[in-house]
């Protein structure tokens, strides 16, 4: 009778220990692995948000591009108007099979009239890692009020081929909110 019982508590452990052990070998999650603020960083005029992400196994396979998506907060769904800023020829993998890179974007201060009176804008800068791949572009806003961005963090998992970087509230002068989106997303 008393060995049974000590037999109890050993399975038991087994069954509970398997499971993490299975998800501590498993390969990290794609996605944003890290996120800095750099007010003045050297090379390149202030930024504000630097992303490194990284897309490991399954991920790296396929085709992606940054795109901004814009809607009006209000009105008619299905109104996004979607414009391409990094191609997807520049964001390859590196030597090691993996889709690495840098990705920064904004002034401290927005640029004001990109394309016309009464719009902003924001620089992205794309740094391939181990790819020797760059680019750049604008972010452009259907308004001159940046109320607020909000830019995912560290640890933001790739979900559905989309990774949502950065989300800004906009608001031009007729008082007509936006949100823009920044997103890194699968072909």
């Amino acid at each position: 009778m008393r060995s049974s019982l000590t037999l109890v508590p050993v399975l038991l452990f087994a069954l509970v220990a398997r499971p993490l052990s299975a998800q501590s070998a498993a390969s990290p999650v794609s996605g944003i692995i890290r996120y800095t603020f750099e007010p003045n960083p050297k090379e390149i005029k202030p930024k504000m948000y630097n992303w490194e992400i990284r897309l490991h196994g399954a991920d790296s396979h396929g085709a992606y591009e940054v795109v901004q998506v814009t809607r009006p907060t209000t009105g008619a769904a299905g109104a996004d108007s979607i414009s391409r800023i990094i191609d997807a020829k520049v964001i390859v993998p590196g030597q090691d099979g993996a889709i690495d890179f840098n990705l920064y974007i904004g002034d401290k201060t927005p640029k004001e009239n990109m394309g016309r009176q009464g719009n902003s804008g924001e620089p992205v800068i794309f740094s391939g890692v181990g790819t020797g791949n760059g680019a750049s572009s604008w972010v452009v806003f259907p308004g001159a009020i940046i109320e607020r961005a909000t830019p995912a963090a560290a640890g933001t998992p790739l979900a559905n081929g989309k990774l949502i970087l950065i989300r800004f509230l906009v608001r031009n002068a007729r008082g007509v909110q936006f949100q823009t989106e920044v997103v890194l997303r699968r072909m």
